[in-house]
């Protein structure tokens, strides 16, 4: 495995990840007999084209697997719906097709999607992403807003951090899980006004963290933004920090793409396994008024009308869980919608086999 080689039938298999545009560089030169590709429409095109060259060998075959994505996707637009002009097949196969799968977790995952994704995902339509992004939430919000929520029945707490620039804001949001990644609870955020020199921002960040730690009693970790100069500044944060006799443990966020961190959410809201205290009006707001920007693929408007430096703060503290809080959808059944009686992350890679 540590040479991502193997054997099959006195064959080599090559496995390879298809992370970003460089990937393609990975197969140039290859001779194939074939391909098996997992999740297509997350390939970049440039690696799918270099591959279908590749597979030069007589009877070669590229095997793939996707969820549908926008009708402007690549793969829809210039191989799906030319299928009858290319050597192509096609199967559909819907969820309820799936006989491994247990009812019950069918039922489940029926309830998870809302919107754009229960569309694609459920239905299998390649829909075009548009109006409000979290409108369960919007829609409902006394349902997902509360008061207080029980300290002790908090498995860790994360802190998502946001750099501003010119034309957005500077922003600081506390999450924290439940056992098993069961529930997402915001508890805190922090949007300082105006443009803040460094030394401010580490200012108001360690009074925030402060706060945090003085109220739940400890941070598991916190995740800055590492675009730009985000890397610099956040060395700088940490050597404040330091300075300060205050150990912070600060990473660069995993990003993923966008719409991951939306869907990953719209499922916890959809499975009535999301709380936001009542205290964090910003968030609040933009998650009631964040929208798909018209005639663009999945992109979330921002254009100044909504506050989504706040969303990305917040985004940034639970991305690098996404993996265990996708995987928790499998184990723990979806509640139905009920009044909350409480008192109160890794780097994903696409894995492709060329043999």
């Amino acid at each position: 495995t540590s040479k991502k080689e193997a054997s099959l039938f006195g064959r080599k298999i090559y496995l390879e990840g298809v992370n970003d545009s460089r990937a393609e560089q990975k197969i140039r030169g290859m001779t194939l007999q074939a391909a098996y590709c997992d999740e297509l429409t997350l390939f970049t095109e440039d690696f799918f084209s270099m591959l279908l060259s590749r597979l030069s060998m007589p009877n070669s075959k590229l095997l793939g697997t996707t969820n549908p994505d926008s009708p402007g996707h690549w793969l829809i637009k210039k191989y799906i719906s030319r299928k009858n002009d290319l050597n192509l097949k096609i199967w559909d196969f819907f969820l309820d097709d799936n006989e491994m799968i247990p009812k019950e977790i069918i039922a489940s995952m029926k309830k998870e999607y809302t919107g754009v994704f229960y569309d694609r995902f459920i239905l299998g339509k390649w829909v075009q992403a548009e109006g409000l992004i979290y409108s369960r939430f919007a829609n409902d919000k006394s349902r997902y807003i509360i008061e207080k929520f029980p300290i002790h029945e908090l498995q860790s707490i994360h802190i998502g951090v946001d750099y501003g620039a010119s034309k957005s804001k500077t922003a600081f949001v506390a999450i924290g899980f439940t056992r098993s990644y069961e529930t997402l609870v915001v508890l805190d955020e922090f949007v300082p006004l105006g443009i803040n020199s460094p030394e401010k921002l580490y200012e108001n960040f360690l009074n925030f963290y402060r706060k945090i730690q003085k109220e739940y009693g400890y941070i598991s970790t916190c995740y800055a933004d590492w675009g730009g100069l985000g890397q610099v500044i956040t060395k700088g944060l940490q050597t404040y920090c330091l300075q300060a006799k205050v150990p912070v443990k600060i990473h660069d966020c995993s990003k993923f793409r966008i719409i991951e961190r939306i869907n990953i959410l719209s499922r916890l809201i959809g499975t009535d396994r999301f709380r936001i205290l009542s205290r964090c009006s910003e968030t609040i707001e933009s998650l009631s008024s964040a929208v798909w920007e018209d005639e663009k693929d999945d992109v979330r408007l921002d254009n100044g009308t909504v506050n989504i430096d706040v969303l990305d703060a917040m985004e940034y503290a639970f991305a690098s869980f996404i993996p265990k809080i996708s995987n928790s959808f499998n184990k723990i059944p979806a509640k139905e919608p009920c009044a909350f009686s409480g008192a109160a992350g890794e780097e994903k890679f696409l894995e492709g086999v060329i043999i």
